[in-house]
C-alpha cells in the first residue's frame, strides 16, 4: 500500500485529483456548474505544470538523487516525457469542449505558468519559486469556476486568497521536512535559502493570518458546509509545523500536506 501512495505522490496525482476536488469546491460557493470538461482540461493542465518541474528538476541533478520525487523523475524521464507530450495533445483535444470565456482565463494561465518557467531558468536563484508556484496552482482551480460567474463577489476573492495561503504554506512545509535532501542533492529551496527557523516564523504567520481570514470568510457567508472544511484545512498543516517529529515516517508529512486540498469534497457530499 504504501509503494502505491508513493507512486501516485511521485507521478503528482494526488495534487493533480486535489485540485480538480478544490475546484469543484469552489463552484459550488460561486454557485456555478462546472462541466467535465473543464476539470479534464484543469487536470491536464496541473498535471503537467507539475511533471515539467519536476522533470526540469530532475534534469538538474547531478548524479543520482536522493529525493525520491527526483530519482523517480530520473529513472523514468524518457516515458514521462512522453507521456507528458501525449497528454498535451489530448488538453489541445479537449480545448474544442470548453466555452470561450474558459479558454479565454485558460490562456491567462498558460502565459503566466510561461512565465514561472521562465523565471526559474533565468534566475539564478529562484527566490520566489514558492509564491508563483501558489498563485499558479490558485489561478488554475479558479479558472472554470471565475469564467462562469457574472460578477465577482468579496467573500469568493476572500476565499480565493484562503486557498493561496494554503497552497503556499503546503510549498513551504514539504521543503522544511526535506531540507537535508535537498542540500545532499545540491538543490536550492525556500528552506536552504531562508533557513528553517525563518520559515517556521513565516508559516506559523500565514496559517494565523489564514485562520482569522476565514473567520472572517465565515462571517460574510452562510455556508455553514464549507467553514469547518477550511478551519480542518490550516489545522492540519499547522499541526505539521509543530509536531513534524510525528510526520516523518513513511513521508506522512505528503500525504498529510498534499492531502488537505482533498478534504472540500466533504463538502460536495452535503
Amino acid at each position: 500500500m504504501q509503494r502505491i501512495i508513493h507512486f501516485i505522490q511521485n507521478l503528482s496525482l494526488d495534487i493533480t485529483i486535489g485540485a480538480v476536488i478544490s475546484s469543484l469546491f469552489l463552484a459550488r460557493v460561486i454557485n456555478v456548474e462546472v462541466s467535465a470538461s473543464m476539470m479534464i482540461g484543469l487536470a491536464i493542465a496541473i498535471w503537467l505544470i507539475y511533471t515539467f518541474d519536476h522533470l526540469r528538476d530532475a534534469y538538474k541533478t547531478k548524479g543520482r538523487a536522493n529525493n525520491p520525487r527526483h530519482a523517480f523523475h530520473q529513472k523514468y524521464f524518457n516515458e514521462l516525457a512522453g507521456i507528458a507530450a501525449a497528454i498535451f495533445c489530448l488538453g489541445a483535444y479537449n480545448l474544442e469542449s470548453l466555452p470561450w470565456p474558459t479558454i479565454r482565463l485558460g490562456f491567462v494561465l498558460i502565459i503566466f505558468s510561461s512565465l514561472y518557467f521562465v523565471y526559474l531558468m533565468l534566475a539564478k536563484k529562484a527566490i520566489s519559486k514558492e509564491l508563483f508556484a501558489a498563485t499558479v496552482y490558485v489561478a488554475g482551480i479558479a479558472t472554470a469556476p471565475l469564467s462562469l460567474a457574472e460578477t465577482v463577489e468579496a467573500e469568493w476573492v476572500i476565499l480565493l486568497l484562503i486557498f493561496w495561503i494554503l497552497a503556499y504554506a503546503n510549498l513551504l512545509i514539504i521543503p522544511s521536512y526535506e531540507v537535508e535532501l535537498d542540500k545532499s542533492d545540491d538543490e536550492s529551496s525556500v528552506v536552504t535559502r531562508l533557513g528553517e527557523l525563518r520559515v517556521k516564523r513565516l508559516l506559523l504567520f500565514l496559517l494565523v493570518l489564514c485562520t482569522l481570514l476565514i473567520q472572517y470568510f465565515g462571517y460574510l457567508t452562510n455556508l455553514s458546509a464549507a467553514y469547518p472544511i477550511l478551519i480542518l484545512m490550516v489545522s492540519t498543516l499547522l499541526i505539521l509545523v509543530l509536531r513534524p517529529q510525528y510526520f516523518r515516517k513513511y513521508q506522512l508529512y505528503r500525504i498529510l500536506s498534499d492531502g488537505i486540498f482533498f478534504l472540500p469534497g466533504i463538502a460536495l457530499l452535503v
